[in-house]
C-alpha cells in the first residue's frame, strides 16, 4: 500500500524534489477528552429539555480513545485519518474524520493548524431503560497541533474546536414511544494526544546530476 500511495503522488508531483516516496507518514495510537462544554452537549433538543419525565443528563466526564494515521504531501502539508470512540456516563459515540494540515512552524517542534470532517453517532441513555436519544451526526473541526518528532516516532498534542451538525434525532422517551425532536446544540473544544510510529525521517532533496566535464 505504501509503494502504491509512493507512486501515486510522485505521477501528481512529478518533477518535483521528493518525488516517488512520502515525505513522512505515521499512525498510532490517539487519546483525548472534551473540556468545553462542561456537560455536553451543550444543549439537548428543546422537547427533551422542557420534559419533566426525562431521565437523560447530559455528559459531564468523558474519554476517547482511537487511531490516527497522517501522510505528509509536502514539508508544508499532509493529510490525516482519525477514528474512535468516546465513553462516559450512559453516552457512547463512534466518529471517523478527514484531516488537512498546514504546517507552520517546523524544526524542534513542529506547529500546525489544519481542519477536518467526517461522519459519526451519538447515542445517550436514560436512567429509565426505555429512554434513549440517538444523533447521528456530521463533525466538523478546526485544530492546532503541536508534533516533537524523531526518526521513526511522533509525539503529537491537539486542541480542536468541533460542531456536531445532527444529521437527524431518534428519541424514545420513558415510555418508549417514539418521538420527533429537533433542536439542540454540540459544539465542543477539546484536547487530544497521540503517539505516531512511522517514518519521521524527511527524504534529502535529489541533486541534480554535474555538469559533464569540458572537452578537451
Amino acid at each position: 500500500m505504501r509503494q502504491f500511495l509512493a507512486l501515486l503522488l510522485g505521477l501528481t508531483l512529478a518533477g518535483n524534489a521528493y518525488a516517488l516516496e512520502p515525505y513522512m507518514w505515521g499512525v498510532g495510537p490517539r487519546a483525548g477528552t472534551m473540556f468545553v462544554p462542561g456537560r455536553f452537549p451543550l444543549k439537548f433538543p428543546k422537547a427533551i429539555q422542557d420534559s419533566t419525565t426525562t431521565t437523560l443528563s447530559r455528559v459531564r466526564f468523558d474519554i476517547e480513545g482511537g487511531v490516527e494515521a497522517v501522510y505528509y504531501l509536502s514539508p508544508f502539508t499532509r493529510v490525516g485519518l482519525i477514528g474512535g470512540i468516546g465513553y462516559g456516563q450512559r453516552y457512547l459515540d463512534g466518529h471517523v474524520l478527514l484531516n488537512y494540515d498546514y504546517v507552520v512552524s517546523s524544526g524542534a517542534m513542529d506547529f500546525m493548524f489544519g481542519a477536518g470532517a467526517g461522519f459519526g453517532t451519538a447515542r445517550f441513555l436514560g436512567t429509565d431503560a426505555n429512554e434513549v436519544l440517538r444523533m447521528p451526526y456530521y463533525p466538523f473541526r478546526v485544530d492546532t497541533k503541536a508534533l516533537i518528532r524523531d526518526k521513526t516516532r511522533g509525539y503529537q498534542g491537539t486542541l480542536y474546536f468541533q460542531y456536531d451538525l445532527p444529521s437527524n434525532y431518534y428519541y424514545a422517551d420513558v415510555d418508549g414511544v417514539s418521538q420527533d425532536v429537533k433542536g439542540g446544540l454540540a459544539l465542543t473544544l477539546g484536547i487530544e494526544l497521540s503517539v505516531l510510529f512511522g517514518d519521521f525521517t524527511p527524504p534529502h532533496p535529489r541533486m541534480p546530476a554535474p555538469p559533464p566535464p569540458p572537452a578537451d
